[in-house]
């Protein structure tokens, strides 16, 4: 009779007791194994097992790290790491560039023919190209792989540095300067304006009228393409993740949370979360007498750090967008705050997504919120000088004491007394010089004199 097929294992099951299996004696008979040699079988395909499964969570640690490395600061990213990419993605992005062409050359070879060969200097059709030699019949494959990645990594950075249509030298720099003012405008209007958009259509009409008016400040006209408009559509979450960032060593510092094994402290850190959850205390500037609403030093410094770090920041820039402080942007602020107070919620510091899927509900809370207070306290405008307060803080904080700059204050004219008093200051060092070289002339002879007698 055949002997039976041994059945497959699956791939990530666990690992089966070790079958048993006949053991050829000195003489060439077959015997079954002992229990003992079963048992050291069983053990090695366990500890087999056991690092595939050890490999296998570390791998998952890498990559969790990175994602939480690449949510944090994107911005130290030059685009979103492969590892994090879906294989959806990576189909559609090696969907024409791991298919080759064979094309016939002069002789019977062959060579293999792929778009991100070609030169990026020969894509630019206002450079003339010139031909060059004969590729070579023997092609090393590996370094044609190694060209390729270099040539594609040089295409995405190229399109995200260029997105406009490619023209002359001079049309690719300006269409950067107004990527990059364009894209620090549209930084300001997200979180003066929509810091939660409700639709990519909405997020959308926002990137147009920020690229219009990027275009107005340069004085040129330039066409806004697909790829900018991707580009400027990444800035909302770079700049969520960026407040949420810098809100949360203010908040744990602020409200006392600390990082600690003790259950002393996990429990007390869990209770004080809890407590600024009722009631939404944590946007009062003294807890206990739940007063002074608004006021909380948190939120100013939040704002100082976000916006006005200095002179050359966000708000001291593009500050018509910021004097006053938006009622959104205090919403959004508040609501980074709520964010940092949940990530201590269980005692020990966690790390939670600042998104509009999971705070877009709670930023529309806190927003209604300012806006029943604005409408109840109408007729004291107690709102309005809480935002006008937290704009003169925050430049003051920036280092800048006015708005206006002091050449555009200061007098340009100079009274005619002034050039009087100069010439008469130059005639007085004049007549002091003569009168100085007399007096050398008169004693020279006198010491020799002197020395004579």
């Amino acid at each position: 009779m055949a002997p039976r097929k041994p059945t497959s294992k699956p791939k990530h099951a666990p690992s089966p007791p070790a079958a048993k299996q006949q053991v050829r004696t000195a003489s060439g008979q077959e015997r079954q194994p002992t229990e003992k040699e079963n048992y050291h079988l069983s053990e090695s395909q366990h500890v087999v097992h056991r690092q595939e499964i050890k490999e296998t969570r570390t791998a998952k640690q890498k990559k969790k790290a990175l994602k939480v490395a690449y949510q944090g600061h994107p911005d130290v990213f030059e685009k979103e790491p492969s590892e994090l990419l879906s294989d959806m993605d990576r189909q559609e992005d090696t969907m024409f560039s791991d298919h080759s062409v064979d094309t016939r050359l002069s002789n019977t070879d062959s060579l293999t023919f792929s778009t991100g060969k070609i030169p990026l200097r020969l894509r630019n059709p206002s450079i003339p190209t010139t031909k060059g030699p004969k590729a070579p019949h023997n092609v090393d494959e590996s370094t044609d792989d190694d060209d390729d990645d270099a040539a594609d990594d040089d295409d995405d950075d190229d399109d995200e540095q260029l997105p406009a249509a490619r023209g002359t030298n001079d049309f690719d720099e300006i269409s950067k300067e107004i990527l990059i003012t364009a894209c620090s405008v549209y930084r300001c209007l997200i979180v003066t304006q929509a810091p939660f958009p409700d639709s990519i259509a909405a997020e959308t009409k926002l990137a147009k009228e920020v690229w219009h008016e990027a275009c107005q400040l340069k004085g040129v006209d330039v066409k806004l393409t697909p790829s900018a408009v991707n580009m400027l559509l990444k800035r909302a979450s770079h700049v969520q993740g960026e407040l949420k960032m810098k809100m949360r060593p203010l908040t744990a510092s602020f409200h006392g949370f600390r990082s600690s094994n003790s259950m002393e402290v996990i429990r007390s850190n869990r209770d004080l979360a809890e407590r600024l959850k009722i009631g939404s205390i944590f946007v009062f500037k003294d807890l206990s007498s739940k007063s002074g609403i608004y006021k909380t030093e948190l939120l100013q410094q939040g704002i100082n750090g976000m916006w006005f770090l200095n002179r050359s920041d966000e708000g001291v820039i593009y500050h018509k967008y910021f004097d006053p402080i938006p009622i959104k942007t205090i919403a959004l602020v508040l609501t980074a705050i709520e964010c940092c107070v949940d990530e201590w919620s269980q005692g020990i510091k966690e790390d939670i997504k600042f998104t509009s899927a999971s705070y877009g509900a709670v930023y529309n809370h806190h927003f209604s919120s300012l806006q029943h207070f604005d409408e109840r306290t109408a007729p004291y405008k107690l709102l309005s000088k809480i935002r006008i307060n937290l704009h003169d803080t925050a430049h003051f904080h920036a280092g800048v004491a006015s708005l206006i700059p002091l050449s555009a204050t200061s007098q340009a004219h100079i009274d005619d007394t002034a050039f009087e008093d100069t010439i008469r200051e130059y005639q007085c060092e004049g007549k002091d010089a003569a009168v100085e070289d007399e007096v050398e002339e008169y004693e020279y002879p006198s010491s020799e004199g002197g020395d004579d007698e």
